[in-house]
């Protein structure tokens, strides 16, 4: 299983990555719908978290269980989101609004990804080797973080 990440710690098969499930890939195999059954059936051991919080509570148990699931948290450098920007705007392939509460905020914030990105494709091929684009700081989603579950829009 793929899975992005909200904090990367540097290694793509570390347990102590805290993935983020709002995006992921996984091959159907037996063992991985078995996964996805255990999964499903944790939320009862956890209520009321959220899937993603449950699956943070249980990937090493899915790790080194009798299913023994590989891992691959995708490396911030070509896939990365609002909770840890690190990457430069010419090497990220995917850009995950995560961190954010509420959908207004996401999209937004991901309005200004999409506006960087297109900004940084107007440049010639030279200002794109010396320019010193950045992403925007994604404000409202930070906002929303700090606001909590408690004021969703």
């Amino acid at each position: 299983m793929a899975v992005s990440t909200d904090r990367f710690k540097g290694d793509t098969e570390s347990l102590t990555n805290w993935p983020n499930t709002g995006f992921y890939y996984v091959r159907s195999t037996n063992r991985t719908v078995e996964m996805l059954k255990q999964w499903r059936a944790a939320r009862s051991r956890f209520p009321p978290d959220h899937d993603q919080f449950i699956f943070d509570k249980i990937k090493v148990e899915l790790a080194d269980g009798e299913l023994q699931i590989k891992f691959v948290f995708l490396d911030p450098v070509r896939f990365d989101g609002f909770c840890q920007r690190r990457s430069k705007i010419d090497t990220v392939c995917t850009m995950h609004a995560n961190c954010c509460i509420g959908l207004e905020n996401k999209v937004h914030d991901l309005k200004n990804v999409a506006n960087d990105w297109k900004n940084y494709m107007n440049l010639t091929l030279p200002e794109r080797r010396t320019s010193k684009n950045r992403w925007t700081i994604p404000a409202q989603c930070a906002a929303s973080m700090r606001k909590g579950p408690r004021h969703r829009k």
